[in-house]
């Protein structure tokens, strides 16, 4: 090979790389499992490109996330941390269940993103409460009323996040989210904080 075909692969390969570079982090995807019909897959599709929207500096954080949908759920929507699995209940109205998958999907990325640390201590502020409040109880039942939810400030940034992507809260939850708390939220997902 002579010198000028090797410095030619050499600048071909730096391209390569340098446009790879560019083009950033791959977005986490959101993997659809059976027990997703054709109408909720289109809804939590164009659901999940506004939510991958609102974290796009986020995405080298959390990775992807499993969908199902569930008849028999109390509640809207849960979310299982050890297998990153959001669950929707179905059937439901198309705000229900966009506010269920958002929600859901913000404590996907509060769970697998150790950045989300950062986040905490300026939201706790934003809701009024100390440094030292606990993010969530030690012991979280699978189905706490809406009122109780409330205060917890890990259910307080989901329904942020809620706020953010929806552009409002379709449903309400009892949570008083406030401006702060939305903005806060925006400027961590995009990377201004």
């Amino acid at each position: 090979m002579s010198r000028r075909s090797a410095g030619n692969g050499l600048l071909l390969l730096a391209v390569v790389v340098l446009v790879g570079g560019l083009a950033g982090p791959k977005p986490p995807c959101l993997i659809l499992g059976d027990s997703v019909h054709d109408d909720l897959a289109i809804l939590a599709r164009q659901t999940w490109e506004r939510f991958l929207t609102a974290f796009r500096s986020r995405w080298n954080c959390f990775g992807n996330v499993r969908l199902e949908a569930v008849y028999d759920l109390d509640g809207r929507a849960g979310y299982d941390p050890t297998t990153a699995t959001a669950m929707v209940h179905v059937p439901g109205t198309a705000a229900m269940l966009q506010s269920g998958l958002v929600h859901e999907w913000a404590h996907h990325v509060e769970f697998q993103c150790p950045a989300h640390q950062s986040l905490r201590p300026a939201l706790t502020a934003a809701q009024g409460l100390p440094p030292d409040a606990p993010w969530r109880p030690v012991e979280l039942p699978g189905h706490i009323p809406a009122g109780l939810r409330a205060d917890i400030p890990s259910e307080r940034y989901a329904e942020a996040v809620v706020a953010l992507v929806l552009g409002g809260r379709p449903i309400s939850t009892g949570a008083q989210v406030t401006p702060a708390e939305v903005e806060i939220v925006r400027a961590w997902g995009v990377g201004r904080r």
